[in-house]
């Protein structure tokens, strides 16, 4: 039945127009000037070769590359997948193939190296082909970072915090990292010294803002964030920063809720949000680092 299943999406392929690729059975594609076009074929025939078809044709919808590799997205009836592939002799070929998204880990396991999937993904995710400069407290983790999680990382190009060295310590998860901004390297998350923190981690099937005070905000690239004010308890008689609810700005972004709070950002309400939204901006424009 298998067999009959096969030739029957072949056959359909035929009157769609998609003939050439039946040359694929005996032959890999041959190495033409449009990569797109032998890509889309490699991939609906390593599609077809699972089986499991029920009379509806697989539909390859974005193709990204870095070097001689590439990225497909394709669209299966009502589901969808990646399919991760290299060009060696002129010649493509997949590696690995899946529902949904890939990422850096899975494509290291067949031999990638994990630099190169991060920057292939986070190119086919938005990145610019020229990567701004991340901000400076950021820069002696990012490595770390790239190379710990999966997550694709948001982190502002500017931060507005002058005159003071800003410490980052780090909680990192293949699924979700926690970058905290302290003012000593001996902090190690102690409220009393942490000035904020940037953070992504994975979305549950139901997500809202869990605040009273939340307000919704429009940032770059039409995403919807939600930005909460800093609070604090008047009814303490030494307040200090430390005493008050951090001002807070987070955003649902390719499955995971990323996450900005910072003490002291102001003292006026309006000037908070604009603030906070500006660095939220700045992560998103940045793309995925």
């Amino acid at each position: 039945m298998k067999g009959k299943s096969l030739l029957g999406c072949l056959i359909s392929l035929s009157i769609l127009g998609t003939a050439p690729f039946l040359g694929t059975l005996t032959n890999p594609a041959p190495a033409i000037a449009d990569d797109s076009s032998v890509i889309r074929k490699v991939v609906l025939f390593d599609l077809f070769q699972r089986g499991g078809f029920s009379g509806i044709t697989p539909e390859v919808t974005k193709i990204t590359f870095f070097d001689s590799y590439a990225l497909a997205h394709w669209l299966w009836g009502q589901g969808g997948g990646e399919t991760f592939l290299i060009k060696e002799n002129e010649k493509w070929r997949t590696i690995v193939s899946g529902s949904g998204a890939l990422n850096p880990s899975t494509l290291v396991r067949y031999g990638i190296p994990r630099d190169t999937a991060r920057t292939l993904i986070n190119l086919d995710r938005g990145a610019p082909e020229e990567s701004l400069a991340v901000a400076e407290p950021f820069i002696p983790v990012l490595p770390q970072l790239q190379q710990q999680t999966d997550v694709l990382i948001l982190l502002p190009s500017k931060i507005p915090l002058k005159g003071t060295p800003i410490y980052v310590s780090s909680q990192i998860e293949n699924n979700q990292y926690q970058l905290n901004l302290e003012l000593n390297s001996k902090c190690r998350g102690v409220i009393s010294c942490t000035i904020g923190s940037f953070s992504a981690q994975p979305v549950g099937q139901l997500y809202y803002a869990d605040d009273p005070f939340t307000k919704e905000v429009h940032l770059v690239k039409g995403i919807r964030g939600y930005f909460i004010p800093s609070r604090c308890d008047v009814s303490r008689t030494a307040e200090t920063n430390f005493s008050c609810r951090p001002s807070t700005i987070e955003w649902v972004w390719e499955g995971s809720v990323y996450r900005i709070s910072l003490r002291g950002v102001s003292r006026d309400v309006g000037e908070e949000e604009a603030i906070m939204s500006a660095i939220a901006n700045s992560a998103i424009e940045a793309g995925p680092r």
